[in-house]
């Protein structure tokens, strides 16, 4: 026998009074399904998307091969503009990023120079080198087309031997302020 039992049995009996009267509590508690939190990213990523559409919109899938047959391929938007183009021959910009179009088809290409002016707008890079390579000269040849015709590429040139020279093109972009 439990040394304890008499002064559990006299605890039990006068809980038991000193509740008299009260009734059973009802679980009342509502389960509610998960809920999740509104996501801003999914926002922000429709955004960007839809900026990079809006940038890849200006590329025509017209085949102007006769457009850029001179080499080196270079392009300059206005003629006041024309230092930097100069400057662009002399290999006096450093890039701040970099685009490889390697192995993509060209959707995919326009979506990706798209994708790199979206950028270039938003951190404020204003130059882009973009290596669009050999292959099979596809890419080679509508590469400066889509970029000359985008009203934010300022001008470009082909790259300087140590950038992949005539397999890549130095790009100035305008940045919106």
């Amino acid at each position: 026998m439990n040394k304890n039992s008499g002064c559990t049995i006299n605890s039990s009996i006068l809980f038991r009074q000193w509740l008299n009267g009260t009734r059973e509590i009802v679980q009342d508690t509502i389960f509610h399904s998960r809920i999740d939190k509104k996501d801003n990213t999914n926002i922000v990523y429709k955004r960007i998307v839809f900026e990079q559409d809006a940038h890849s919109h200006y590329f025509s899938c017209r085949n102007k091969k006769d457009l850029f047959k001179d080499d080196p391929v270079s392009y300059v938007r206005h003629k006041n503009s024309y230092n930097i183009l100069k400057n662009l021959k002399k290999g006096k910009y450093n890039p701040d990023i970099s685009l490889d179009l390697h192995g993509l088809t060209q959707y995919e290409a326009q979506k990706a120079l798209g994708e790199l002016i979206t950028t270039c707008q938003k951190e404020k890079f204003f130059c882009a080198h973009i290596m669009h390579g050999y292959g099979k000269h596809i890419l080679k040849q509508q590469t400066p087309f889509w970029l000359s015709q985008h009203p934010d590429i300022i001008a470009f040139h082909e790259a300087p031997k140590f950038f992949g020279s005539d397999a890549a093109i130095i790009a100035i972009i305008e940045i919106n302020s």
